[in-house]
Order: C-alpha cells, then structure tokens, then sequence
C-alpha cells in the first residue's frame, strides 16, 4: 500500500521516493492545495475508496494518508 502511494505523490509532486515517509508533511514534498485534490482522487481511484470531502484537509503527513486507507478499506 506505501509503494503506492509513494508513486502517486512522487507523479503528482515530481521529489523523490526516498522523500516519502510517514512523518514527511505534504507541503514539503511540494503538494500544495491543487496537487492535494490530484493525490486525493488519485489514491481513491488506486484503492476504490472515497475519502470524505471534509476530512481532506486534516490529511497533511503521510501518514495521514496511510491512516485513512485503512481506516475507509475496514
């Protein structure tokens, strides 16, 4: 699950993979606001999930992102 989203935000973002961490916020991997709706709908798509309109915002680390696939996949 980690080496997918690793390849989203490293295609939507243009860093490096070894950047990706769980405690690696957004912002510094260089998602800014628009590139976050990008990783969003993308990683929906990748794991047939939909997150919820108002819990993007409160997903800011990686490990957010990690923490909501499992949490939506139960």
């Amino acid at each position: 699950m980690i080496e997918k989203v690793t390849e989203i935000i490293v295609n939507t973002s243009n860093c490096k993979a070894e950047d990706v961490h769980p405690t690696a916020a957004l912002e510094t991997l260089g998602i800014d606001s628009l590139k976050a709706i990008t990783v969003v709908f993308e990683i929906e798509e990748a794991f047939d999930i939909e997150i919820p309109n108002d819990v993007i915002p409160s997903i800011v680390t990686v490990n957010d992102i990690m923490d909501k696939l499992i949490e939506l996949r139960q």
